[in-house]
């Protein structure tokens, strides 16, 4: 299972922690990846429409550390906002979650029974 099944199964938090990691990694991945081509078609358009002399010759020396820097900074700035969007799902459940009972265990008082499903619905 996937980490948010199990999140919305165990409601741990250690879940939602890797299922907010690994959703930021490939979001900076794939922003980076777009900062990266979107540098490399800018150039490749400006070499149509330059003037075509010696100096204008394609790949330029500056390409590649361009590219590199924007494919860091895409996917520093998608991995941060990807990050950050998803703390609104941290507390969310889609499934009922049982109450644990920690207040009640910390009194000294009988722990609560165990769950079942068959009375508690979800909407």
């Amino acid at each position: 299972m996937d980490d948010w099944t199990m999140y919305q199964i165990t409601g741990d938090a250690v879940y939602i922690d890797r299922f907010r990691r690994h959703r930021a990694v490939r979001a900076g991945l794939m922003g980076g990846s777009l900062g990266a081509v979107g540098i490399m078609c800018t150039s490749m358009m400006t070499a149509q429409f330059s003037s075509g002399g010696k100096e204008d010759a394609w790949p330029p020396r500056w390409l590649p550390r361009r590219c590199a820097a924007f494919a860091l900074l895409g996917g520093i700035l998608a991995a941060a906002s990807s990050y950050r969007s998803t703390q609104g799902l941290v507390g969310q459940f889609v499934i009922a979650q049982p109450d644990r009972g920690t207040a009640s265990l910390e009194t000294g008082a009988t722990p609560p029974p165990a769950y079942s499903g068959a009375t508690s619905k979800t909407i």
